[in-house]
């Protein structure tokens, strides 16, 4: 894939660009830049991108201009720069140190605290970065160092093709080592939905992504699996999101539910049409026209024990429509980590070159009116994992789940 760009490229993608977002953009709410503020944005970025052949260069500057409208699937997206090597580690705050979740490198354990990388400490590349996130507080963290799915992780873009790491390791020594990206290995192993009893009663499912059917079918394959089961765990931590689960949701659920209130450019101009008319007026819950679908009945047949979910803040977008309503009608327990807080089907565009982009065309907010978008989905049971267990190799958010399901004296 070449490394420059036309006139006749650069020029097309920020007309694309910038035709539209005030088309289909529907968070200015939380934008960093307001919606009257956008042309002089713009024509500031035109200025740097414009005359830039570079197309690492221009991507960045593409990037960087749609993480101001700071919203979770409003985004630039260059495959360009996904060819970057592997780090060789994965990374997330643990007690707000930046420690390794993930290891390629058999120097560096999972568990031990990154804190420098070349000559600056860790969170000084954090916060040079931080312009390049979006959303949520701790959907940021896990952009910055952690995410393998649609978009790398931004840590992939930036870092040298060799670099020097120190880190604490777990007797509390500082080490040094030095990487050599290209010699790290791609992580190839496909992901798939597993399912498994943990003991008599009680069942485990992990679902990994939305992003294809079979993700899905698989899952609702093990719900039928286990229907006589006490208690079913799914756990949907890390998974990144793809198409909602309406089948899987109804397959678990046992009572009425609601879904997402939502506003979009797309649909203002007919919802005014409608209201002013009279008609489903019951749809309208405020002067905003935010869309309020009525609740939705169970469907017969459903799972009838208990459910709880294990969520973290890599729980993200198709992910969350899952597990919001199953929240907010008490259907299940939700343990582990606040969620990501994104969805809403983005308008893409994808141009020939392989680059695009995504802009998030709806704006959701959870059933009673509050605030999703940028904030996540707070679990019922708040479980963070420590240093400790990540050394051990102990999970205590599905720990806590199974005490939950058995019913065990403080759980």
């Amino acid at each position: 894939m070449e490394g420059t760009l036309s006139l006749e490229e650069r020029g097309y993608i920020l007309a694309k660009v910038f035709q539209s977002i005030p088309l289909y953009f529907a968070h200015w709410e939380d934008a960093t830049i307001g919606k009257d503020e956008l042309d002089a944005a713009f024509r500031a970025l035109a200025g740097e991108a414009l005359p830039c052949e570079d197309r690492r260069r221009f991507s960045l500057l593409l990037m960087a201009f749609m993480a101001k409208l700071n919203n979770g699937h409003t985004r630039f997206r260059d495959p360009y720069l996904m060819e970057a090597p592997p780090v060789g580690m994965a990374l997330r705050p643990v007690d707000d140190r930046w420690t390794v979740v993930g290891s390629g490198l058999p120097q560096l354990q999972v568990g031990d605290v990154i804190e420098r990388i070349e000559d600056d400490p860790i969170q000084a590349w954090y916060d040079e970065l931080y312009p390049y996130t979006v959303g949520s507080p701790q959907s940021r963290t896990v952009q910055f160092g952690d995410l393998k799915g649609f978009f790398p992780a931004l840590i992939q873009i930036f870092l040298p093709d060799r670099y020097t790491v120190a880190f604490e390791d777990a007797h509390g020594v500082t080490q040094t080592l030095a990487v050599d990206r290209a010699a790290l290995e791609r992580e190839a192993a496909p992901l798939r939905t597993e399912g498994r009893w943990i003991e008599e009663g009680l069942a485990y499912i992990k679902v990994p992504s939305f992003l294809e059917p079979e993700f899905e079918q698989r899952a609702l394959a093990y719900v039928e699996e286990y229907t006589q089961a006490a208690c079913i765990v799914v756990d949907v931590r890390g998974n990144e999101g793809g198409s909602t689960p309406g089948a899987l949701t109804r397959a678990l659920m046992d009572r009425p539910y609601r879904w997402w209130v939502d506003s979009s450019p797309l649909n203002v101009g007919l919802l005014a049409y409608e209201a002013q008319r009279g008609h489903n007026a019951h749809l309208f819950s405020d002067p905003h026209l935010r869309w309020r679908a009525p609740a939705t009945d169970p469907a017969p047949g459903g799972y009838a024990g208990r459910l709880i979910l294990l969520v973290d803040r890599a729980t993200w977008s198709a992910g969350e429509d899952f597990v919001m309503p199953f929240l907010d009608n008490h259907r299940a327990t939700i343990v582990g980590e606040t969620t990501g807080g994104s969805t809403g089907q983005p308008y893409y565009h994808i141009f020939d070159n392989g680059m695009g982009f995504a802009v998030g065309t709806k704006r959701v907010y959870l059933p009673d009116g509050g605030r999703f978008e940028g904030v996540g989905l707070a679990p019922d049971i708040a479980v963070h994992v420590q240093r400790q267990d990540l050394y051990a190799g102990r999970d205590p958010v599905l720990e806590r789940a199974i005490a939950l399901a058995k019913g065990e004296e403080g759980a």
